[in-house]
């Protein structure tokens, strides 16, 4: 991805606040030039706070070679890891510290909890701010990027985050099935539900997903299915190549793969090995509205995933009006009406597959949940969940700034 794609991506700079705007500090594990669903919900929000007149500074690490065009984002120093794919923030530099300590914020939102998270709790207490804290992702099904024996890393990892949420003044979850996970684990402090998988649906009115097949090499008479996800394996890629070789013995298909991650090389080994052949496409990693562009060119959405907290792809999914095949965990199933917009399944690639072939055989079904699927991804509207954004925020300020 060039650079100048991913500041097509960069929220609008903070040019529009006054004396009843909000301030805000983000602190964020990962950012620009980045793509992924957290990223994505950072910029949406930030853009959509901007644009309600509050004033949003973003605090993440530096990635070398990239240079922000929004003068309210803050590098920090980053080290690289061999452990994933972007850099370590260390959380300190002196002059983002002045910068930080000397602007007049009322809230710090950390979007992470472990390096970048931490400089923003230090922050809110130096600060007097209250915190909060938006829990994206399930980390402890990420222990296996990390060296170390996994089971000790999932205990480790669940007290670290159970720790860092007791310690903020409200938790963000994006569904019911996270806040339920969460109190389970022994969190006990406030948490709000709010979709991060905010959507702008008016970008999807202008979609034209036209060039898709043509520039893949996609025959136009074959069903088209869609996957979009990073290539890691707690995305179970490898789940989706499963069931569409499944799908392949019994019907015609061409499967389109969007994404780029450390699991590319083996699920390029893994289609050889199952045979898919032309029937399968990698497209690598494309800038957000091509993606979107590709989802919406399919007659059909697959996702594996076992490991979302609500999963934005399938929600941009549905807002391209494109049913969803997808596996019942984590929060996806607070997105996805099964029978109504799509359908949830077992985590099995035998299941997937055997939905797939009842869509692929009822075009008026199709047709239907496509429609639904459009209706419900409304209840998304990116504009409605950053007014009750706001909301949050002030509910945790000083009476005079509410």
């Amino acid at each position: 991805m060039t650079v100048a794609s991913a500041q097509a991506g960069a929220p609008r700079p903070g040019v529009m606040w006054g004396g009843s705007g909000l301030r805000i500090a983000m602190f964020s594990e990962s950012y620009l030039p980045r793509i992924s669903g957290v990223v994505h919900s950072l910029t949406a929000f930030a853009s959509s706070l901007r644009a309600e007149g509050h004033r949003v500074f973003i605090v993440a690490p530096r990635v070398r070679g990239y240079l922000d065009a929004d003068p309210d984002v803050l590098r920090v120093p980053s080290v690289p890891t061999p452990y994933y794919d972007f850099p370590l923030g260390l959380g300190y530099t002196p002059a983002v510290w002045r910068t930080l300590m000397a602007s007049q914020l009322d809230v710090v939102h950390a979007h992470a909890p472990f390096t970048m998270g931490s400089a923003g709790a230090h922050l809110a207490r130096r600060r007097g701010l209250p915190l909060v804290f938006t829990h994206h992702t399930l980390y402890d099904e990420f222990v296996h990027y990390a060296p170390g024996p996994k089971w000790l890393l999932r205990l480790l990892t669940r007290w670290y985050v159970r720790r860092y949420a007791d310690r903020c003044d409200c938790v963000i979850a994006p569904s019911a099935t996270l806040v339920a996970r969460l109190r389970a684990q022994g969190v006990r402090n406030r948490i709000e539900v709010l979709p991060t998988a905010g959507v702008e649906l008016e970008l999807f009115a202008s979609l034209d997903p036209s060039w898709v097949r043509t520039e893949f090499g996609l025959p136009a008479g074959r069903p088209l299915l869609v996957t979009a996800s990073r290539l890691g394996k707690e995305k179970s890629v490898d789940r989706v190549l499963h069931a569409f070789a499944q799908v392949l013995q019994r019907r015609d298909a061409v499967l389109l793969v969007v994404g780029g991650g450390p699991e590319e090389a083996a699920l390029r080994r893994l289609s050889g090995e199952l045979h898919l052949g032309p029937r399968i496409v990698f497209a690598g990693l494309q800038p957000h509205r091509r993606t979107l562009e590709c989802i919406a060119a399919g007659d059909l959405f697959l996702y594996g995933s076992g490991s979302e907290t609500q999963g934005l792809v399938i929600v941009e999914a549905m807002a391209a009006g494109v049913p969803v095949v997808a596996v019942n965990a984590g929060g996806v199933g607070d997105a996805v009406r099964d029978g109504l917009t799509g359908f949830l399944v077992p985590p099995s690639a035998a299941a997937l597959a055997e939905k797939v072939i009842d869509l692929l055989d009822d075009a008026a079904l199709r047709r239907t949940m496509a429609a639904h699927a459009k209706e419900v991804a409304a209840e998304f509207a990116l504009p409605a969940l950053t007014r009750r954004l706001v909301e949050i925020y002030r509910s945790l300020l000083p009476v005079r700034r509410r």
